[in-house]
């Protein structure tokens, strides 16, 4: 390495004097200092200190957007062009709730964190692990990591189930968006949970088998398998496992469908399939988005997103089929009193407009072909860190170096900073791309219906529509409601000038 150094300063020093030999000097000193520092540090030790920097980092956005919300009891002038005032406070008191509840979920969830790595709780799960697959006869690494996943994943489940009950049945439920009952909510988590385990399977058996048999060249085949499993499952998602667990009905001919048709015709778009979900079995928040890839796009809307007066599927079963209603209402629904919800005919093309848009300019390929980069880079540094025995003995595992660990430990803490640097830029860009289809579906005419669906969204959803420019920044993938309509005016004024 001095030699080399030499003789690039000794060539470089004769084009330019004798100034870039110090510099050179200076930086083979900092880098033989830097090697050093990392040859005495404590990798357990060191990751788990930024993570922690990363959670009091979190945890000082999270309260700043607290303080916002708590001190601004009352909606401002622009707030009130929104929404009154008695859907000010209930949005005020759902987010204020959320957040206190998210406060202390991320502080049991850090600690729980600190102390299954300070005590090795892993290494005491993997050698358990290990005592059940030779249990069973075998004595293979594949075995024990799925026997090791498998375990942790069902004691993760019970464990943290008691926040989800919490969360879903009573602040959601307080406010008037779970829809589920308890049997429904279990029946759903344990299927979740199976698929989850099953998928996660099929992924980490044959990556463990390509990284222990690839070489120096394991790293193209990871991220030759992880990209086509990626792909696998874009495209049975919504034929294979989607439908488990709801239900996507064909919109019926009606003028929505007619509409969307056209707005899809208008661009290109090649839509084949137009379904409405019945998300409101779950929740009362709404959703609509496409999927698909080259020629075979599918749009899906969720029922909740529709008003009573373009719902097509009012008035229908499963199967499409007309309901028999009562001829007159129940006591009971004559008292209740309710606010109208959804969004008209014109919004819903409108919110769609937004969504092409995200088509329209390479919005879903764009972030996919630069995650393949960043994922290839992974897993080319992982070929380099993980023949540092010393940094998996510094998390317990000192006889053996099992692939399963190296690969958490390495993505999970290792990998923190540029992982935490990724979500920002992540978030940027995402946000950028949300400027972009409001511009798109304001170029198509639809800026005042889509203002007005954005509102209606915001105030069906509960939204609270003030953020803390910090929290927001770092936080927030969608630009916040204000900053979003004033972006959609200001593309209107322009196209009127133009």
């Amino acid at each position: 390495n001095k030699g080399t150094l030499k003789f690039l300063s000794s060539g470089i020093n004769a084009e330019y004097g004798g100034s870039f030999e110090i510099l050179v000097a200076v930086f083979y000193t900092y880098y033989l200092s830097i090697m050093g520092w990392l040859d005495g540090i404590n990798y357990m030790h060191c990751s788990l200190g930024f993570v922690s920097a990363a959670f009091v980092w979190d945890l000082y956005l999270i309260l700043r957007q607290r303080r916002t919300i708590k001190d601004t009891r009352d909606p401002p002038d622009d707030v009130q062009k929104l929404m009154d005032k008695e859907t000010y406070t209930k949005a005020r008191l759902y987010s204020l709730e959320k957040i206190n509840f998210g406060i202390i979920k991320d502080i049991y969830d850090q600690l729980e964190l600190t102390g299954i790595t300070l005590n090795f709780v892993l290494l005491f799960f993997w050698n358990l692990a290990g005592k059940t697959t030779r249990f069973l006869g075998y004595q293979d690494e594949l075995i024990q990591s799925n026997i090791f996943l498998a375990q942790t994943t069902i004691i993760s489940f019970f464990i943290h189930m008691p926040w989800t009950l919490y969360s879903k049945f009573v602040i959601e439920e307080r406010h008037g968006f779970n829809k589920m009952t308890l049997g429904f909510f279990f029946k759903d988590s344990v299927k979740k949970m199976a698929i989850s385990q099953l998928f996660t399977t099929i992924l980490v058996t044959p990556l463990i088998y390509l990284i222990k048999w690839g070489g120096d060249y394991f790293f193209l085949y990871a991220w030759g398998f992880t990209f086509a499993f990626t792909m696998a499952i874009f495209f049975i998602y919504m034929d294979f496992i989607a439908p488990l667990f709801d239900t996507y009905t064909p919109v019926p001919p009606s003028p929505l469908r007619t509409a969307i048709e056209e707005l899809a015709q208008s661009i290109d778009f090649p839509l084949t399939k137009l379904f409405v979900v019945d998300g409101s079995k779950r929740s009362a928040h709404s959703n609509a988005f496409f999927f698909g890839f080259f020629k075979n796009k599918r749009i899906v809307l969720f029922d909740t997103l529709l008003d009573d007066t373009c719902n097509p599927m009012i008035g229908l079963d499963e199967a499409g089929n007309k309901k028999e209603f009562p001829s007159e209402e129940t006591e009971e629904e004559k008292k209740e009193v309710k606010k109208k919800k959804g969004c008209s005919q014109e919004e819903v093309v409108a919110v769609l407009g937004h969504e092409l848009g995200h088509w329209y300019h390479g919005h879903v390929y764009k972030p996919m072909i630069l995650n393949q980069f960043v994922i290839l880079g992974m897993f080319y540094s992982f070929g380099i860190l993980v023949k540092n025995e010393q940094m998996l003995a510094d998390f317990g595992f000192v006889d053996e170096q099992p692939t399963l660990i190296s690969l958490f430990v390495i993505f999970q803490f290792i990998f923190s900073p540029f992982n935490q640097a990724m979500s920002a830029l992540s978030i940027y860009i995402t946000r950028c791309f949300e400027f972009q289809a409001d511009r798109f579906a304001v170029g198509l005419g639809h800026g005042e219906k889509l203002q007005s669906s954005l509102v209606k969204l915001v105030t069906d959803n509960l939204s609270f529509p003030l953020a803390d420019k910090l929290y927001s920044t770092f936080t927030y993938s969608h630009p916040p409601i204000l900053e979003r309509l004033e972006a959609i005016r200001e593309e209107m004024n322009r196209k009127k000038q133009d």
